[in-house]
């Protein structure tokens, strides 16, 4: 024990290494199959992001070189990086025969953190006599081992050979599936005579929005069925695409067990070859169900070599997708408690209950019974949620997962089988306009083997009649994708849209950007119009429409675009009706970003000179860019202090925040206090291929709805930041009904007055001020009632 503790100390009193460098002489004999290993150790408490920089020309600029960062949680670490996956921000690949230097360093590294060496290895074959071929583009990254296997090879026949590769600017890629080709009529295996065991990997990762929906899907092997697979789209919906929502996550789960592993992605068969080719042969309904991105091919007197792979790849992926260290862990005992027991609101609000309950270690799945809040015979409806665990990325391109409990589902709980992590069980009262004041009293229920948990809760209904909320408040929405890739049921991705709607209304959203068609013909412009109409009458007071403009301009030019939006806008002129903001720009000083919103500006302002054109501005460098919008979105890295805000409000600019943390500030006390016009989120359906995959996308999936196979549940499915975009609108309607109070009620003047001093005028301070606050400024709002 002495020993180790001298240890440990001699490791957090060392010097840490501020870098490792790999110069050209140590890159010099690179291969495609070579990987770049890092290793060290995170002895602090704190989480460090390591920096993986990678040179193939003197003096580069950022945007072209590979900048691939990774986020090193506590413990020790090996980081496994495909030579071939190096690519600049653009996607472009790196000449690795030309590399200059490799560069691993650390922004602030905490004491007790260091990096302890950086070398390349190139891995020998799997073994004798084993033929292992990784599919994918020429120059795509190959798992150690693997031979690559392009369309050029000469083994592969298809009249719609694919090359693809989903890693482009993926930040961690397994290099067996993250490539592959579709369209393989057959595949020839030169395969000496003998017994083989092969194992084909099939799937596709997908990227962005969409996932591969091969529904028919049929291989054999030397004229022999070796997988056959026939799925309706909802079946398809049911067991691929919703495949992991139920997946439950424990201190024991890994990123290989939930992400990696995929066994039913994968066929392994029998096949004897009389030392002539093995063919095999792929059909189905489409060229993605005739897609592989590995072969295996294995003598059968050897079978051990899958396995030895598989531990290869679970290694991989647990020191490349890493799960941070857990902040919650279950009692062990079974128990329902809440800490607010007694809610207010004004008719017209929602209130929300928050349940911490434990299931412990009984079996079986909780019943859950709810009593809706009550005064003399009058109920007010109510809803509960429960909140299932899942893993996220740390932030958008981190490698590093963390536990959260945000998932809040809507009916029956899953069984237990073990001790059982704590839940949120959440509770939404919705009160409506007219309600009677009083005390409402309701009670949770959960029932389980043996033993019934209760607890009461109250709703003290005010009797005060809230101000409408006049801002534009709410997220940015598409139709669910995974309806519209099939023809036979793709109408319910619009009537889903619709449900979606009138649900964020129901929570008291007032602004959104919607999915607008692009109006370049007849029927879309119907569209359109449908979808405006559709929104003036649910009362969202202002839109935008964040891909109209840009995609008219790709499809009809800029002048064609413009005249399209010309004729809109006097439509609506003589209609009376609201036009949405066209966004033009997104984020123009991002590196790489090639907008041609300049070109747009110039055309809209002749052409269409009555549309409301709009930006989306994130650096401070964008302020050269104000005069050319009647909107702009702007987030802190832009800046969204007070002073700043007005600064860019000047020639009648209207100001939105967007895409901010902490959405209950945003969307209330501080979009108060800065005076900002509006506040959108993002965003509301937005998953990157698997929904219910973080590691599959360049970033984490965004998604406030989460899929279903109902387009239109009786509740959907739900992240909780949804809770807080809905509180924050409550609490900035209070704020405005104390302002008509203040010039009549001394007290209510007193209490504006200190809400004016108390809430932060800069963005940092308002970030540092504590949820609970958040609800002590609306109490001593609501106090003043009594």
């Amino acid at each position: 024990m002495r020993y180790w503790l001298l240890s440990l100390t001699l490791i957090l009193c060392a010097p840490v290494l501020a870098e490792l460098r790999l110069d050209k002489m140590d890159l010099s004999n690179i291969t495609q199959t070579s990987i770049l290993m890092v290793s060290g150790n995170n002895l602090s408490s704190d989480e460090v992001i390591v920096v993986v920089r990678a040179d193939d020309s003197i003096n580069p600029g950022y945007s072209d070189r590979a900048n691939i960062e990774r986020v090193i949680p506590k413990g020790a670490f090996e980081l496994q990086i495909p030579f071939a996956s190096l690519r600049t921000p653009s996607g472009k690949q790196l000449d690795l025969s030309a590399l200059e230097q490799i560069i691993v360093f650390t922004g602030d590294a905490p004491r007790g953190f260091a990096l302890s060496q950086a070398r390349v290895e190139t891995p020998k074959p799997l073994g004798k006599n084993v033929y292992a071929w990784d599919l994918g583009p020429e120059g795509s990254a190959i798992w150690p081992g693997f031979q690559p296997l392009t369309m050029t090879s000469g083994l592969l026949t298809g009249r719609g050979l694919n090359a693809i590769d989903r890693g482009a600017r993926a930040q961690a890629v397994d290099a067996l599936t993250v490539d592959g080709i579709r369209g393989i009529e057959t595949a020839a295996l030169p395969l000496p005579a003998g017994n083989w065991q092969i194992t084909l990997w099939l799937r596709d990762a997908g990227e962005w929005e969409y996932l591969p929906h091969p529904l028919e899907r049929r291989i054999s092997a030397n004229g022999t069925s070796v997988f056959t697979q026939r799925l309706s789209p909802t079946e398809w919906i049911d067991s691929v695409y919703l495949g992991r929502q139920n997946t439950e996550i424990s201190p024991n789960s890994s990123s290989w067990n939930h992400y990696g592993e995929r066994k039913s992605d994968r066929v392994t068969f029998n096949v004897t070859s009389d030392g002539s080719p093995v063919i095999l042969k792929l059909s189905g309904d489409s060229t993605d169900a005739q897609f592989l991105s590995g072969i295996l091919a294995v003598p059968q007197s050897n079978p051990l070599i899958l396995s030895m792979l598989t531990r290869q790849r679970k290694a991989w992926w647990e020191k490349n997708w890493p799960i941070a260290n857990w902040k919650k862990w279950p009692s062990g005992q079974p128990r329902l408690n809440t800490a607010n027991q007694t809610s207010s609101a004004a008719p017209g609000t929602s209130a929300v209950v928050q349940f911490d309950f434990e299931q412990g270690n009984l079996k079986g799945a909780p019943m859950v019974m709810l009593r809706h809040p009550s005064l003399n015979g009058l109920a007010i409806p109510s809803i509960w949620h429960w909140s299932q665990w899942q893993l996220t990325r740390t932030h958008l391109s981190s490698t590093l997962l963390e536990a959260n409990d945000d998932f809040l589902r809507h009916g029956l709980m899953p069984e237990n089988h073990g001790v059982a992590m704590p839940r949120k069980m959440v509770v939404r009262v919705d009160v409506p306009e007219g309600t009677p004041p009083g005390i409402y009293q309701g009670e949770l229920s959960v029932m389980l083997q043996g033993k019934t948990l209760n607890k009461t809760f109250s709703i003290d209904v005010i009797n005060v009649a809230l101000p409408d909320m006049e801002k534009p408040v709410g997220i940015y929405l598409e139709q669910p994708v995974h309806f519209g890739w099939f023809k036979e049921i793709a109408p319910l991705g619009q009537q889903a849209m619709l449900c979606d709607l009138t649900f964020l209304r129901k929570l008291g959203l007032t602004g959104i950007s919607p999915p607008y068609p692009t109006p370049s013909n007849e029927e879309a412009q119907a569209e359109f119009d449908s979808l405006s109409n559709k929104l003036n009458e649910m009362g969202f007071n202002a839109t935008m429409s964040y891909t109209s403009a840009k995609r008219l301009t790709q499809s009809l030019g800029t002048g064609g675009a413009a005249n399209v939006i010309s004729q809109i806008e006097s439509q609506y002129k003589r209609r009376l009706q609201h036009t949405p903001y066209w966004s033009i720009a997104d984020e123009p000083s991002n590196p790489g970003n090639l907008d041609m919103f300049k070109d747009m500006h110039r055309q809209f302002s002749m052409f269409a000179p009555s549309a409301k054109l709009a930006g989306h501005l994130n650096h401070d460098e964008d302020r050269e860019y104000l005069s050319m919008f009647d909107l702009v979105l702007i987030n802190d890295g832009f800046g969204i202090d007070k002073d700043e805000i007005q600064k860019t409000q000047e020639d009648d600019r209207e100001v939105w925040l967007y895409n901010l943390p902490s959405p209950r500030a945003a969307a209330g006390f501080y979009l108060w206090q800065s005076d900002a016009d509006g506040f959108l989120k993002w965003h509301g359906r937005m998953p990157t291929a698997d929904p219910f995959d973080p590691t599959d996308g360049r970033e984490y999936d965004v998604q406030f709805l989460y899929p279903s196979n109902d387009p239109c549940p009786e509740e959907p499915d739900i992240n909780i930041a949804l809770y807080d975009i809905m509180q924050g609108i409550t609490d900035y309607r209070w704020i405005l009904w104390l302002e008509r109070q203040a010039p009549s009620n001394p007290d209510a003047k007193r209490l504006l007055t200190e809400l004016h001093r108390e809430v932060p005028t800069t963005w940092n301070a308002m970030l540092a001020v504590p949820s609970k606050q958040l609800e002590t400024w609306r109490q001593k709002i609501i106090a003043l009632t009594r």
